[in-house]
């Protein structure tokens, strides 16, 4: 009994033996695998934090590129508008860059080359701030090599970090392999391990997916971010290609059409136009289109538009505003926006955008800022070319007929001898005067002399070619440039012109005046003269002679003035 007692004491024995050393076996493989597990958990997300810190990188590097642009963007502008506030802003982001480059050295503290290139960006950050304070005295040439120092070291950065990123997805990717295979071999190892630790596997399963959420929606949020700054940088480009071509413009029209281009550019699904004032400030007319709007008149009041009399933006659009503008013919858009044109304090006009849909709408409210800009640009090239024309009208015309003065007679005349010499043609001139001239200021007054020299200049105006040149020479003296005519081409319009002239009734005040004469010298290049001023001068003989032999004639100058 002894020996069959002794051996359930041995199976025993050994089945607490192999239960402690299955047991031990268990305590030292779940302890082995916790370590795996947990290595591979941290592995996870070391990995996961390095993948998020490059990001942040790439993001702030992204950011200081848009500021590096925005600090060019308001500096030429202020170059071109000596707008304070654009320099202002554009001092105002160079500030914000400085937090950005300080933000960045903080990110990549543990990469001694990233941190030099920092350190680069920092120094050339102290240069950059003073070439905008320097751009405020009109030189904008240092800006422009101090960004592209920035632009430079910033695009070393991305390419260091891309690659860094690149590295450290692989190295991701394979501890996520490592951590599958071990798990796979632990589960082929024993059922029970695998049952033991079924609870912790699924906790990290847990963990893990809940860090996949985190990092898709993440990188969602992340690709949203980079969807809009790729939208930002084409409205930038947009806008500098139409300050750009604005700035080629040499007369209101070519603008007011440029901006038009520009507009379909930036809402292709959209039809309007640019509508000006008119010069009489009475009626706003159709400048420039684009997508042929529904109905729009070509010709309103100025309180037609409800955008003009509010003199802001303004939307028409259910149930926002049910109030319609009054510039259509028939059946007027659901959906539309006035925009004002405004500039220097003066409005110029308003550019109106029709929207067919409301998902047309929705575009178009999100591309409101770029659409202001634009129309802000347009604006200020329109009111600008307006300015010029209205000075260099002053500067060559005379203000009570509207003729060219002398100083731009002189400049013609110059110009069209110099074509006659090349051409071998000839060049005529009439020098003419109002006979009695004196008599209507002295028996009528000067308002009534005023009137006669209008209305001898707009008889001219009728009578002369588009190629010839009519000037006031001063006083009651005009001069008109003929180019290659003949002598009796000249004689023959001379006497007509003198007819008309004198075929002209005037009453002022209720009072008939007295016929108006007129009396023409004529002097023809170089059969008279070889030069500008002997021209004139034989010019002006013939009409002392015209005056002498009684006025109201036409008299050729001497072939022999100048000889």
């Amino acid at each position: 009994m002894f020996i069959r007692s002794s051996n359930p004491l041995r199976r025993r024995s050994r089945a607490i033996t192999i239960l402690g050393m299955t047991a031990l076996a268990v305590v030292v493989f779940l302890s082995l695998t916790g370590y795996v597990v947990f290595r591979n958990t941290e592995n996870l997300l070391a990995a996961r934090d390095s993948v998020q810190h490059s990001q942040e990188v790439l993001y702030n590097l992204q950011t200081i590129t848009l500021q590096l642009e925005q600090i060019n963007e308001h500096a030429h502008l202020y170059l071109l508008t000596r707008d304070s506030d654009q320099l202002r802003m554009a001092e105002d982001t160079a500030a914000s860059l400085n937090g950005t480059l300080l933000h960045l050295q903080e990110l990549v503290d543990d990469n001694p080359s990233q941190t030099r290139h920092v350190h680069d960006l920092l120094a050339t950050y102290n240069d950059l701030q003073r070439a905008v304070a320097a751009s405020a005295s009109g030189s904008a040439g240092r800006l422009e090599e101090e960004l592209v120092l920035s632009r430079r070291t910033v695009s070393v950065m991305r390419q260091e970090e891309n690659d860094l990123f690149a590295q450290r997805t692989r190295n991701s990717q394979k501890r996520n392999i490592s951590s599958i295979a071990a798990r796979i071999l632990m589960v082929a190892v024993s059922l029970i391990t695998v049952l033991v630790l079924f609870g912790f596997l699924l906790r990290d399963a847990l963990y893990r997916k809940r860090s996949e959420e985190q990092m898709q929606e993440t990188n969602a949020r992340l690709a949203l971010t980079v969807e809009a700054l790729e939208r930002k940088a084409r409205e930038s480009t947009l806008l500098t290609e139409a300050r750009d071509e604005l700035a080629l413009c040499q007369s209101s029209l070519q603008a007011q059409e440029c901006a038009a281009r520009y507009l379909e550019r930036l809402l292709p699904a959209t039809s309007g136009a640019v509508c000006i004032i008119n010069n009489s400030r009475q009626m706003v007319e159709l400048a420039a289109i684009w997508q042929t709007p529904q109905n729009l008149l070509d010709g309103f009041s100025l309180d037609s538009c409800c955008g003009l009399r509010s003199g802001r933006a303004r939307w028409r659009k259910p149930p926002a505003s049910e109030v319609h503008c009054g510039h259509f013919t028939g059946d007027s858009p659901e959906i539309y926006l006035c925009l004002p044109l405004a500039a220097h304090g003066d409005t110029l006009g308003v550019v109106y955008v029709e929207c067919r849909t409301p998902g047309v709408a929705a575009m178009v409210e999100a591309h409101i800022t770029p659409l202001q800009e634009l129309v802000e640009l347009a604006s200020i090239s329109i009111a600008s070319l307006n300015l010029r024309s209205r000075l260099e009208n002053q500067s060559i015309r005379d203000g009570l007929t509207g003729m060219f003065n002398r100083r731009f007679m002189e400049i013609a005349l110059e110009r069209e001898l110099r074509r006659a010499d090349r051409h071998q043609k000839s060049t005529a001139i009439m020098m003419l005067d109002v006979d009695h001239f004196k008599q209507f200021n002295d028996t009528f007054g000067h308002e009534a002399g005023d009137m006669v020299l209008r209305e001898v200049a707009e008889t001219m105006h009728k009578f002369v070619r588009s190629d010839d040149t009519v000037c006031r020479y001063g006083g009651e003296e005009f001069v008109i440039i003929l180019p290659e005519a003949s002598v009796d081409t000249v004689h023959e319009r001379a006497e007509v012109l003198r007819r008309l002239v004198g075929d002209t009734t005037l009453r002022y005040r209720g009072q008939a005046l007295r016929q108006i004469t007129i009396s023409i010298g004529i002097a023809l290049y170089p059969y008279h003269a070889d030069s500008m001023e002997m021209l004139l001068r034989a010019a002006d003989r013939a009409l002392y002679e015209a005056k002498h032999k009684g006025r109201n004639r036409v008299i050729l100058a001497s072939s022999n003035i100048y000889a």
